[in-house]
């Protein structure tokens, strides 16, 4: 029993001191810091990309093809020729795809060349392939316009390290490659964003440095304008089309109305499935919600007028309430029409204030 109970106290230590040593490395792996000298590491982000791929709305994801490049000056290498570098043994960003889905291919290469002012500086490429998840504002579905994001982060602290763009050589896009073109319209220009990753993701003693490069797409929206819109739009004016009953035919015309407004329900289903689940509305769901509102109050509206006895001013109720649910709706898509109009005038106006804006960034001080 003795003998039992000591090989456990001693198990019992060993789990300890195990765990002794994981908890030193840790905080040395925390608080080790990148340079000898302990200064901030500047490291400066170049992005081309090669090709972006199919977006997906459901999934909220798109497919990409894009270099990376990550340049620093590295004084350590000062003196040294290529042939001495042994790569693993040099300071890295440990640069990560933080959005990254899948990752298909990612190759890495590193080099060593001089700047301009004939300090050594080290040229990380990054040659990344797969899928990226995006948040989509959805609100003016069909006609929204997306930013989607490649995330990077670093595994140093921001302590350690800082990423920036590189303003000698601009990021770049391949829009001729764009395999996503039937549905989506790529700009030529790109945006970048610093900042750090969020406390309640890391906590506030460990923060990170992220970098965002930002590529901007525009959805077509003529096919949803043709197949939705434009049908949605018949079947609230056929649904009109029932005042032309007589207003003591009750059965008829609820029947011509009730189909319709089935019909659009289908519709609605239709376009659930082509979205992802969402708390709010999107621009599609009002306009196909206030049809099936309009149908309900002609269903109303044919029933109060069933039960009015005087067929005179039953006709006159059924004309008047005609004509003002008719004007209402016009004024409706007048109103739609307007706010579209804005949304398009407004994308064009932020694209371009952002473009000069970071034109104007990238200009030498």
């Amino acid at each position: 029993m003795s003998g039992a109970g000591l090989d456990g106290n001693e198990v019992t230590k060993g789990m300890r001191k195990i765990q002794s040593m994981l908890r030193k490395i840790v905080e040395e792996e925390t608080e080790f810091s990148p340079r000898k000298d302990g200064k901030k590491v500047a490291v400066h982000i170049r992005c081309f990309i090669v090709q972006v791929g199919q977006i997906d709305t459901l999934k909220e994801e798109f497919t990409c093809d894009a270099v990376v490049e990550a340049l620093w000056e590295e004084p350590q290498l000062n003196g040294a020729t290529a042939e001495d570098i042994h790569w693993d043994d040099q300071w890295d960003p440990r640069i990560v795809f933080f959005n990254a889905v899948s990752v298909d291919r990612l190759e890495k290469q590193r080099v060593f060349f001089k700047g301009s002012s004939g300090q050594p500086w080290v040229r990380l490429t990054m040659h990344v392939k797969g899928t990226f998840k995006v948040a989509m504002h959805l609100f003016n579905f069909p006609f929204d316009h997306q930013e989607l994001k490649i995330e990077l982060m670093s595994d140093w602290s921001d302590k350690h390290i800082i990423m920036c763009p590189y303003l000698d050589e601009k990021d770049a896009i391949s829009t001729s490659t764009f395999t996503g073109g039937d549905e989506w319209y790529l700009h030529a220009h790109m945006m970048t964003c610093q900042g750090k990753t969020e406390t309640e993701i890391t906590g506030p003693d460990t923060i990170f440095p992220t970098y965002d490069v930002i590529i901007n797409v525009t959805r077509r929206w003529t096919y949803y304008f043709w197949n939705i819109f434009v049908i949605m739009f018949l079947i609230l004016l056929l649904t009109f089309s029932s005042f032309a009953l007589a207003p003591d035919s009750l059965d008829s015309r609820l029947d011509v109305t009730l189909t319709l407004l089935l019909t659009s329900v289908a519709f609605k289903l239709v376009l659930a499935q082509r979205l992802p689940t969402i708390s709010y509305l999107t621009l599609l769901d009002i306009y196909i919600l206030a049809v099936l509102t309009v149908q309900g109050l002609v269903v109303i509206l044919h029933t109060t007028v069933s039960v009015i006895t005087d067929k005179s001013v039953a006709r006159l109720f059924n004309i008047v309430s005609s004509v003002v649910l008719g004007v209402l709706v016009v004024l409706g898509h007048v109103a739609l029409v307007i706010y579209i109009a804005a949304i398009k005038s407004h994308v064009g106006d932020h694209h371009k204030r952002r473009y000069i804006s970071v034109e104007m960034e990238e200009l030498p001080s």
